[in-house]
């Protein structure tokens, strides 16, 4: 079905269609078409992925949407038509954090498993987004003193502010003597944690986060030196005024009501600034964690209310979400989607390694929308069945697609002026 049709403009959003970047409608009832909602899209800079699929969609109105900004002028288009189509719009800005809803990522550590998720993830994201090291004893050593500190806030440590840099400020609470001698056993972390433990087992049992630091002081003293300065390093950005703000205290963003009621998150993200990348990342983790959560125990047949889209602009370098792999191959039964916007294979083995095989194999949709990248072209000459030349020379403003169970297609690209309707419509409905 051709959405340029204008008897048709109310057509995605009375029906639940989503729209693909040669104009035409794909139904979104997985039940109904036996396919997962996932698209990767592979596009050079300027081959329209944006203009074509990101916006179209994002009007279209049919689900709940998670959507990367990395310039911010999705938001500041669209933010308001969003609202007066009846959607609750939510701005997590990391680029001007000081405008931006709060989002405490400590909120959602509910028990000591999401503890060692929050943990294992900052260790292996590393400084801004990239992984720090490959030695396996150094990431468990900095993941038992993260687990320590963050189960602080889980607890409830009244000396603890719930809040990402006051774990950071925690482990300026330990003094160096020299570069031999570590004073950890005289530190002020460590009357903290006695102080806290002592209290916990009065009330409750023994502490989590005080078994694990008892752990964590097991390692030598010049290597614990080490590690606490890399955790520092990683947790640098959060010290920003900006992020202070935006990540202390109360949350404006519930995961949960984005399946309940249709919502619409942009997350600001800048593409030439990788500093706030860890930030980002553990976002989209904890967004993706808690909605498979409350539909497999809170929503009737596991599935969410409001199906959710997720549509991941530079996925394969600021969209890292941890274990996403494995996460991929079971949303669609939640009614999750997402929608993976890349411009070259190699891009996405750069951020997951082998695994990105894995994740292209769980997207029923692929877009090509040309690029120079020569693997790329040669991944979608073979699923064409077209000389790898032909490919790489395809002409400006076509693409080819990719849908299971279907014959390649071979269209242009439609620009968005040919959505423009859309948007008037939107409007006039409105008012």
């Amino acid at each position: 079905m051709n959405y340029s049709n204008k008897n048709n403009l109310f057509t995605a959003h009375c029906h639940k269609y989503g729209i693909l970047p040669n104009g035409e409608l794909f139904d979104m009832n997985s039940i109904k078409t036996r396919r997962n909602n996932n698209i990767s899209i592979f596009g050079a800079s300027g081959a329209g992925k944006t203009r074509s699929f990101v916006i179209p969609n994002i009007l279209s109105a049919v689900n709940s949407y998670i959507v990367s900004d990395p310039k911010g002028n999705l938001y500041t288009r669209y933010a308001d038509l969003m609202r007066k189509n009846g959607y609750k719009v939510i701005h997590i800005d990391l680029i001007r954090p000081e405008c931006s809803d709060r989002y405490n990522p400590l909120c959602y550590v509910h028990n000591s498993d999401d503890a060692c998720k929050l943990a294992t993830q900052i260790v292996n994201l590393g400084y801004g987004g990239g992984r720090n090291t490959s030695d396996p004893f150094w990431d468990r050593a900095a993941e038992l003193l993260l687990k320590s500190l963050i189960g602080l806030v889980m607890e409830n440590c009244y000396e603890v502010l719930t809040s990402i840099n006051s774990i950071s400020e925690l482990l300026t609470k330990i003094d160096f003597e020299d570069e031999d001698t570590f004073a950890l056993n005289n530190s002020e972390l460590n009357k903290i944690f006695v102080r806290h433990a002592a209290r916990y087992q009065r009330m409750f049992e023994n502490s989590w986060a005080y078994d694990q630091y008892l752990k964590f002081k097991a390692t030598p003293p010049r290597t614990l030196a080490c590690i606490i300065i890399t955790i520092q390093a990683m947790l640098g950005p959060f010290a920003s005024k900006g992020l202070k703000s935006m990540t202390s205290g109360f949350n404006t963003i519930d995961f949960k009501t984005i399946g309940q009621e249709k919502t619409i998150v942009f997350l600001g993200i800048s593409d030439t600034d990788r500093s706030k990348d860890l930030l980002a990342n553990i976002f989209y983790s904890q967004a993706m964690n808690e909605l498979c959560n409350y539909a497999d125990y809170e929503c009737k047949d596991s599935r969410l209310p409001v199906p959710v889209r997720f549509i991941l602009d530079d996925f394969g370098t600021n969209c890292r979400i941890h274990v996403f792999e494995n996460m991929i191959s079971n949303i669609r039964s939640r009614d999750i989607s997402a929608t993976l916007i890349l411009q070259s294979e190699a891009q996405l083995k750069q951020g997951y390694g082998e695994s990105s095989h894995t994740i292209i194999d769980n997207c029923d949709t692929i877009v090509y929308m040309g690029g120079n990248d020569v693997e790329t072209a040669r991944m979608i000459s073979e699923r064409c069945n077209q000389p790898l030349q032909k490919i790489l020379n395809m002409p400006i403003g076509t693409n080819w697609i990719f849908r299971r169970g279907e014959q390649p297609k071979h269209s242009e690209t439609v620009d968005l002026s040919a959505y423009r309707i859309i948007e008037k419509g939107y409007r006039e409905k409105t008012g």
